[in-house]
């Protein structure tokens, strides 16, 4: 079938054009895309920055309506409303097997070079060029064939850009504060950089319990954003010393600091921020594809701990399911963090919006 898409034919070098698209095979799905969120991961494999290399259709959160199976599928049927779940894990290899599903060894070779979990694809540009999908999921399209593990069924009272940005931005900054961390009732916690991962984590910490919550970010937008969606304080890091601030705030420091920028300058103020025997979680990618220093001193003498956080520590058939009843139960406000929604042709203006802090979550909405 053809398709209009998000196409990256080479690095710096985004089209929207339309592209053809196979059938889903048996164990595979065809969603019609109703929402696909604005990540910055996008930008970054748009930019060559990650391991996904183009030639390639970009986009991983998604959320639409199932349009057809392959004859193996059991999970799903045809007029199911699903999001997509871009970490479809095998669940029999060893590292699935010990509750690690996020880091599933077929990953590596798959979903993280932007091919479907059988090593293939289903896309091609009209000309004849063989298109990757990104993460698995390509959501920037009209319609994307997904593998079964990546269909995961919401309700008909869950809107799409919701159940799109569950699947990657929500659980990557809840996961991070309540899986990977394990932050308690009542302990203090800071979040640096406030686009839509560290936004997501900001609610992570009210669900959690935590108090103070302290957002750190550049942008004075992004730092109202952040006292919307429960932030108690917030620190302008280009005003001030970020540091310095959150010690002023917490005395020692904050119990836990989540960075969700993932650069070398974020990642090492984490590490210096949190308190003596305190947590510093990273779930940012910044700085994925580099050698990044560490503060020896603080780690070491202060007993701290660091971590990494991806896909927010996520059981992703558990925690995508359990984290959309929490939005229907009201505990989770993701509506708030959609504040702008743009065409497929509006990708560009989207991605300049992210960087200039003008929005929370982005959302490419496709008409009926």
């Amino acid at each position: 079938m053809k398709i209009r898409a998000a196409v990256v034919r080479e690095i710096n070098q985004l089209t929207i054009e339309d592209v053809t698209l196979d059938p889903p095979k048996d164990h595979e799905v065809l969603v019609r895309i109703h929402a696909a969120g604005v990540c910055h991961s996008d930008l970054h494999t748009y930019r060559g920055e990650l391991r996904a290399q183009p030639p390639l259709v970009l986009g991983h959160e998604g959320a639409g309506v199932v349009e057809a199976v392959g004859s193996a599928v059991t999970r799903v049927k045809a007029g199911d409303r699903v999001l997509v779940n871009w970490v479809p894990s095998c669940n029999h290899c060893p590292t699935c097997l010990r509750g690690q599903p996020n880091l599933c060894e077929r990953l590596s070779s798959t979903t993280l070079v932007a091919l479907l979990p059988d090593g293939t694809t289903r896309l091609k540009t009209l000309d004849g060029v063989t298109l990757k999908h990104y993460l698995s999921a390509a959501t920037m399209a009209e319609y994307a064939v997904i593998d079964e593990a990546s269909a995961i069924p919401i309700a008909e009272d869950v809107p799409f850009e919701v159940g799109a940005l569950i699947g990657c931005a929500i659980v990557t900054g809840a996961g991070a504060v309540i899986n990977t961390a394990g932050a308690q009732p009542g302990s203090s916690a800071a979040v640096i950089g406030c686009g839509g991962v560290g936004l997501s984590a900001i609610m992570g910490c009210k669900l959690a319990g935590c108090n103070p919550i302290i957002a750190v970010d550049v942008f004075e937008s992004k730092l109202e954003f952040a006292r919307k969606l429960g932030a108690t304080h917030t620190i302008n890091a280009r005003e001030v010393d970020a540091v310095e601030a959150l010690r002023a705030l917490t005395r020692l420091g904050p119990d836990y600091v989540f960075d969700s920028v993932g650069a070398a300058g974020t990642i090492s103020q984490a590490l210096k921020a949190v308190r003596p025997g305190g947590t510093a979680t990273v779930m940012g990618m910044h700085a994925l594809k580099s050698d990044v220093p560490i503060p020896a001193g603080p780690l070491i003498a202060q007993n701290k701990r660091l971590l990494g956080s991806f896909f927010g520590s996520a059981k992703p058939h558990v925690d995508l399911p359990r984290l959309v009843e929490l939005y229907r139960a009201g505990r989770l406000p993701v509506d708030d963090l959609v504040t702008k929604r743009y065409g497929l042709d509006d990708l560009p203006q989207a991605f300049a919006d992210m960087e200039a802090g003008a929005v929370a979550r982005g959302v490419i909405v496709f008409p009926d």
